[in-house]
């Protein structure tokens, strides 16, 4: 895949992203569902680091020489944004698990199973060529960071969304309704693991 064929292809997945996002975020708050919440705030990171990508891939389509270097800041980038994200989906499944809400389990898992629909479309649209294209858009060690945490921020989101499905499935047909924040809790932590993983892999290549 070419780099043209690829800027095409990032667009695309951050329209589908960005129009999840919304639609997760507004039902999480309609449905008091935090799975929800933290799932679409999750993709409001994904969202973001795509764009990160976007822009990265412009940048060093123009300047070839700083290819590895642009690509370690857009990782970077995105990393510290995954931290902060974290920090406050765990701030609020903690604050969820000791006040819950009534969860309106239906349309909350409706709305989370489209959210794992779409991110299982991005993958497809981006995971074949992840790691592997020789392009502008990746370094010459074969290992794009910045390529790279877009496309695993998607593949966590994915991973989010099942969980999110579990607990509500698990809350309405089983009344195990305190599961939906552990969820949430566990969805942070997951975005916490990228964050710390992107920010020492890409940190090492901008201090060398």
């Amino acid at each position: 895949m070419n780099s043209n064929v690829l800027l095409k292809k990032t667009k695309l997945v951050i329209i589908l992203t960005i129009l999840t996002m919304i639609a997760e975020i507004y039902f999480g708050f309609v449905t008091n569902s935090m799975a929800l919440l933290a799932d679409g705030f999750h993709m409001g990171t994904h969202a973001f680091a795509l764009s990160i990508t976007l822009i990265v891939c412009y940048c060093t389509l123009r300047f070839k020489n700083k290819e590895e270097k642009l690509n370690a800041l857009g990782g970077y980038t995105s990393a510290i944004l995954l931290g902060f994200t974290s920090l406050g989906i765990i701030w609020e499944s903690v604050e969820r698990f000791f006040n819950p809400l009534s969860i309106s389990f239906s349309n909350a898992i409706v709305v989370a199973t489209v959210g794992l629909i779409v991110n299982t479309a991005c993958i497809l649209l981006m995971g074949e060529n992840h790691g592997h294209e020789h392009g502008h858009c990746h370094s010459h060690e074969n290992e794009n960071l910045n390529y790279k945490a877009a496309y695993m921020h998607i593949l966590a989101d994915a991973f989010t969304s099942i969980l999110a499905i579990a607990a509500l499935c698990l809350g309405k047909y089983f009344g195990l309704v305190f599961l939906d924040p552990i969820i949430g809790l566990m969805g942070g932590f997951v975005i916490a693991k990228w964050s710390i993983d992107l920010l020492t892999k890409s940190g090492k290549i901008l201090l060398d």
